[in-house]
């Protein structure tokens, strides 16, 4: 496979993948954009044509054209392999034992594909269109957006969907893998559900409204179920596909597929509640909304709404639940570093209703949303008596368990201030309370620094592992320098010192390949992309032509390996120096401690020939 991968990787050009989702723009050897997996105001996303890699220095992700697209579209190795072949026009072989595996990702697509086909066509019968049809549309939901969003009816009945793909070939294991049927067990048995006798599976849908889920490619990967009008409500209002190999509750959007665009564009996402809120706001022209399906809102979820842009726009029900749903999400968001926004509704129980009732208010209602920092003080102030004691203290309290998601200080000290203006406190008291409360209960850390630290970092700054950083970096970005710089390199302190770098290892095990394809561990490989990137970005290589590039890399090489050869002499110089300080202070000899203390100080501060 990595044949086939290496193919890809040369019919495509990385400039020109990257281009379609970022906008790039030349800057020396590079390209630059502002990053599209983390907010930032300058650009420090890079991308190298000629090695066909991508290197972020502001969050550190970087790599090649599949681990932009895994990254960017939340794919999987596999599924960006089929969307990148596809796009370069390279066939890829088949992995070992497909054929006899019936139990593929792929083979649940298409059971998937095929039943949501079953359910659109139940929903143009006489039944479907009669009774549901009807029941949508005096919701509000125009007949385009049900063809767009492919909406289905699961007729009543235990085994229309089962029979229908058990006659197209499919076993009852693939479809019960696909979550659509449910096996006979005990627990069944023992419920009020009463089923044919002959039969140990059934359908898991039955009378009720289906709302396919779409991944980001566009494919089914799930359902949520409404209970169709006049039917059990005995049983829960929604049912959703449980998890299986392609679909998992806390990382799938309702309404992603439909709204990514729309999302990348307005650098912002509307999360809403139901899947009938995401319709509505699609036909109020409100394009970049999504929902979540039968779960809160998860960090998965946000870490993909993130990857579209940096805010987040919350519109829940008003009633108590959905505003408790709210300041959890928010919480979550923040701690994302998302821009976080509440929509409140002047009117009406959720964005569904509003949008059937009034889409210029619904439109009105998104645009007037209110910083969700700001949203919740004001819920807090109207909860609770300011002027008493009591009250300032759980207005306080309530405020500064939102506050603790706060990552951003100069965002966290100003809503301290406002708290503090609010309540009428001073701001040094409030600001104490917060800072006593972030400390004593902040449940987790405040970076996403991974804690896996490179051994070297620690002596950052000191000249010789600055000039060893930028030799290694030159390295790893032109095999011409790396090949010139080992051959130079003979047993000694330099070389020894060299070898202490942790990406020093791969440059020669390496030998004529890339050494990057030998690293394994995701910090040390994106430390040698953001090395190698650095280097191309110092002033000694600033506008000098790409032909000249390599030259000039070479003679500014051999200049820092040379000065590298004399930091190591001058800390061996030093060494000895203290040795013998430490021998004269022994012995009393205040003339010999003065003279080496000068020779000392002259070579610290680098005046020593």
């Amino acid at each position: 496979m990595s044949g086939t991968t290496d193919e890809i990787k040369a019919r495509l050009n990385v400039v020109e993948l990257i281009g379609s989702y970022v906008r790039l723009e030349k800057s020396g050897a590079h390209w630059k954009a502002c990053c599209p997996f983390h907010q930032e105001r300058t650009p420090s996303f890079m991308v190298n044509e000629e090695k066909a890699m991508w290197h972020c220095f502001g969050c550190g992700k970087g790599g090649d054209v599949f681990a932009f697209v895994m990254e960017m579209e939340g794919l999987e190795f596999r599924e960006a392999l089929k969307m990148l072949a596809e796009r370069a026009g390279v066939e890829l072989p088949q992995y070992k034992g497909e054929e006899k595996n019936k139990e593929t990702k792929e083979r649940i697509f298409d059971l998937l594909e095929l039943a949501t086909k079953f359910y659109e066509k139940q929903l143009s019968g006489n039944v479907g269109r009669e009774k549901i049809v009807s029941y949508l549309t005096g919701r509000g939901l125009f007949l385009e957006s049900i063809q767009k969003f492919r909406l289905g009816y699961a007729p009543d009945g235990w085994h229309h969907l089962l029979d229908f793909l058990a006659e197209r070939g499919f076993k009852v294991e693939e479809i019960e893998s696909a979550g659509l049927i449910i096996h006979k067990s005990k627990e069944n048995q023992a419920s009020d559900i009463s089923y044919p006798a002959s039969s140990s599976y059934y359908d898991r849908f039955r009378d009720r409204i289906m709302f396919p889920i779409f991944d980001i490619l566009g494919r089914v990967i799930g359902y949520s179920a409404r209970v169709a009008p006049g039917g059990d409500e005995t049983q829960a209002k929604y049912i959703n596909t449980p998890e299986t190999p392609v679909y998992h509750k806390s990382r799938a959007l309702y309404g992603l597929f439909h709204g990514k665009q729309a999302m990348k564009q307005a650098g912002a996402t509307v999360i809403v509640e139901g899947n009938m809120d995401v319709i509505a706001m699609h036909q109020a022209g409100i394009e970049n909304t999504v929902a979540v399906s039968g779960t809160a809102l998860t960090p998965e979820q946000l870490t993909l709404i993130k990857r579209y842009g940096s805010e987040a726009r919350l519109f829940f029900d008003m009633d108590g639940a959905g505003q408790k749903a709210a300041r959890k999400s928010a919480e979550l968001a923040l701690e994302k570093e998302l821009l976080v926004s509440v929509i409140a509704l002047p009117f009406g129980k959720d964005a569904a209703e509003m949008g059937k009732e009034d889409p210029e208010k619904l439109r009105e209602a998104v645009a007037r949303s209110v910083p969700a920092l700001k949203y919740f003080l004001e819920a807090s102030l109207e909860k609770y008596d300011r002027s008493s004691s009591e009250g300032k203290r759980k207005i306080a309290d309530e405020y500064t368990e939102l506050l603790m998601f706060v990552k951003n200080p100069i965002e966290r000290s100003h809503w301290i201030k406002e708290l503090a203006r609010e309540i009428k406190m001073e701001e040094k008291l409030v600001l104490g309370v917060v800072q006593t409360a972030i400390q004593g209960g902040e449940r987790r850390e405040r970076s996403d620094v991974p804690t896996k630290e490179l051994s070297y970092s620690n002596s950052f700054g000191k000249r010789s592992e600055l000039l060893r950083e930028e030799l290694v970096g030159m390295m790893y970005a032109d095999r011409v320098v790396r090949e010139t710089l080992l051959n130079l390199l003979a047993d000694g302190e330099t070389k020894a010192f060299l070898e202490k770098h942790p990406l020093y290892f791969f440059l020669v095990q390496a030998g004529e390949r890339e050494p990057l394809s030998f690293i394994e561990d995701a910090l040390l490989k994106s430390e040698a992309m953001r090395l190698s990137f650095r280097v191309l970005e110092l002033p000694d290589f600033i506008g000098v032509p790409d032909e000249e590039r390599i030259g000039k890399m070479l003679e500014v090489a051999k200049k820092y390996l040379e000065n590298l050869k004399g930091e190591i002499m001058r800390r061996e110089k030093l060494i000895a120096l203290e040795q013998s300080l430490g021998e004269a202070r022994e012995k009393k000899d205040k003339s010999l401690e003065k003279k080496l203390l000068a020779e000392f100080t002259a070579i610290s501060l680098d005046k020593f020939s």
